[in-house]
């Protein structure tokens, strides 16, 4: 007869990919015990959905550690347990990544007490020195209990005198570390998916995760999305290619996951950890590739300035995909313009549609979200391209006409560009929007983009009912406001009914006004609908952007007293805390929120503002 334990804490008590593991579980398993907290009494049976070989067993609220809550649930089994083979797990790992049949198979075909998913080396761990203990320590993450293992009465005392604590490593000692001793002494054997030589690091689960989710591994920790990202560099962890094989391997684990961390993760902290940046080739795999899965493609261009369709002409040329040019613009004057240029070059009428926007209001944001409207309710197209006429006046004209080199090398740069990008959208169908990366050259935007707008994003989600978790710093952001997206993915900002008078009247085109919120608005929209931002990039403009990011990042650390990132940022965050730093980012807020009431204001502010940046400066 055989067991599962299923633990599951309390914060993700109801996510996707707990449903998913317990009813894995319950296929083949005889008797599935979940534990729960007591505020998920009445919810998480619900949310399980019945099943009539669970059973659920509410653990005391101070058990907070995975481990402690699975020793609980073993301690309240008693007798029942004993004879059996137990499967124990919880909603601290992201798993089974394969059959749960299989992994009883490979259990018990190791001739194992107890079958693993991983190990501490204890040999690679200086805090360990001195404490007598196996060289591989099993983690009970994902565990598979043969008859023989709680069958030892010394095996049972063990997990009636441990006491679980709230604190890892003090728990792993005092706990893992004691029933680890305890099962060599007793000759029991414990085996692993992997041999000891085939992982290097003192703790695989973190440090070599992407080697156990492409070879044989059972789990991995879902602490991995939620350490701070700077561990993630400072360890090397290649999460990506851990994120990449499940979407393969294991998709329903991988679809369940990914929804879970849209609701839990910053966007930005995602992007950083599973290296959501691409660098696309402009030599295509298939160079004569002309269609993709999701059909014709909408080309939807804002032409406020008429004298640059030429330039849109020709970009469009590099969009090897059928595709129809949607173009607004400001004037029945500029719509003729554009409509005889059209006709000089032989396009089809078939091919585009021309629409002039009814007011001069929230330029490329009102001309998309406004006028397009009814086309993207109709649902003919799956994937869509947004470009529009972009000058940026309050920068120098170099800095301006660099900014729309990024927008346009990075969406569009070639015909096999174009192909490989389409191909990735083609081949991963959870990436709901491609943007270039933040624009940095020229710009301060690193760390200081939201300027008055968070406030404002947050409103929107929050009234369009999307429960997800913004930046702190930098959002993630189609900034120029031009991307490929997927139309179901943006489908919310469509199907709310923008009106002209929410936006800015023209020239007051301020931060906290719709268009700018809409512009940091939308890759959060992309991730409370379940997909994936990918950041994408050309190898030319790769080379350029590491260039300037590598002189700027050491000129910043060659300031502080360490060469370790953590106390760079402890440095840098005491020397914010002071006053003076208070006050400037007080004025700095409530001139933001002055403006995004009166938009006029600026005008006879600006002075001012510039006076006091000066004063803080010096």
């Amino acid at each position: 007869m055989t067991i599962a334990i299923y633990t599951v804490g309390q914060r993700p008590e109801t996510a996707p990919y707990v449903r998913l593991a317990i009813h894995e579980l319950a296929r083949e398993a005889d008797r599935v015990y979940v534990g729960i907290h007591p505020s998920g009494e009445d919810t998480v049976p619900m949310f399980i959905g019945g099943l009539p070989n669970v059973e659920y067993v509410v653990y005391p609220e101070h058990y907070t550690s995975a481990f402690g809550r699975m020793q609980y649930v073993i301690n309240q089994l008693g007798e029942a347990a004993i004879g059996k083979t137990i499967i124990a797990s919880g909603s601290n790992v992201i798993g089974p990544l394969f059959s749960v049949k299989k992994i009883l198979s490979d259990a018990e075909r190791s001739g194992s007490a107890l079958y693993s998913s991983y190990w501490h080396n204890s040999n690679l761990d200086p805090r360990l020195k001195g404490i007598k203990c196996p060289d591989l320590i099993p983690y009970f993450d994902f565990v598979v209990m043969s008859p023989e293992f709680l069958g030892s009465t010394m095996i049972r005392e063990v997990f009636a005198r441990i006491e679980p604590n709230s604190d890892y490593w003090e728990e792993f000692v005092n706990c893992i570390v004691p029933i680890a001793k305890t099962t060599i002494q007793l000759g029991l054997k414990v085996a692993y998916p992997f041999k000891a030589d085939e992982l290097n690091t003192v703790d695989p689960r973190l440090f070599e995760v992407h080697k156990l989710v492409k070879g044989r591994g059972i789990c991995f920790p879902l602490a991995l999305f939620e350490l701070d990202p700077l561990l993630h560099d400072l360890n090397a962890i290649r999460l990506r290619d851990a994120v990449d094989a499940i979407r393969t391997r294991a998709p329903r684990v991988y679809k369940s996951t990914m929804t879970y961390l849209n609701g839990s993760l910053p966007l930005r902290d995602f992007a950083m950890i599973a290296d959501q940046y691409e660098v696309i080739a402009d030599t295509a795999a298939e160079p004569d590739k002309s269609e993709w899965d999701f059909g014709e493609v909408a080309v939807f261009v804002h032409a406020f300035y008429a004298e640059m369709m030429p330039e849109f002409l020709e970009l469009s040329k590099n969009i090897p995909a059928a595709h129809h040019l949607f173009i607004t613009t400001a004037s029945d004057e500029n719509r003729s313009k554009i409509i005889a240029f059209l006709e000089s070059k032989k396009l089809s009428k078939k091919k585009y549609t021309v629409r002039v926007v009814e007011q001069n209001r929230g330029r490329d944001m009102s001309s998309l979200f406004i006028t397009w409207r009814d086309i993207i309710l109709e649902g003919d197209y799956k994937v869509a391209l947004r470009l529009h006429s972009k000058r940026t006046p309050q920068v120098s004209p170099r800095v301006g006409e660099s900014f729309k080199e990024h927008l346009f090398e990075n969406l569009v740069g070639s015909s096999d560009y174009v192909r490989n990008v389409l191909d990735l959208m083609e081949r991963e169908p959870d990436i709901g929007l491609v943007i270039p990366p933040i624009i940095h050259m020229g710009f301060g935007t690193l760390g200081h983009s939201w300027f008055n707008n968070k406030k404002q994003v947050q409103t929107e989600l929050d009234s369009m009912g999307m429960s997800v978790v913004v930046d702190y710093n930098t959002p993630v952001a189609a900034y120029g406001t031009m991307y490929w997206f997927r139309t179901d993915a943006l489908f919310p900002m469509f199907l709310k009914e923008w009106n002209w008078e929410d936006y800015n009247p023209e020239p007051h085109h301020v931060d906290g006004g719709l268009a700018h919120v809409q512009e940091r608005l939308i890759a959060y929209v992309i991730q409370g609908r379940g997909y994936r931002v990918m950041s994408v990039m050309t190898q030319n403009y790769a080379a350029r952007s590491y260039a300037k990011l590598e002189y700027k990042l050491q000129r910043l650390a060659a300031l502080t007293i360490s060469g370790n990132v953590f106390e760079q940022v402890r440095q840098l965050e005491t020397s914010n805390a002071t006053t003076r730093s208070r006050l400037f980012r007080w004025l700095q807020q409530h001139y933001g929120n002055l403006l995004t009431r009166s938009p006029k204001a600026r005008v006879y502010l600006k002075p001012f503002k510039n006076f006091v940046v000066w004063i803080f400066q010096r």
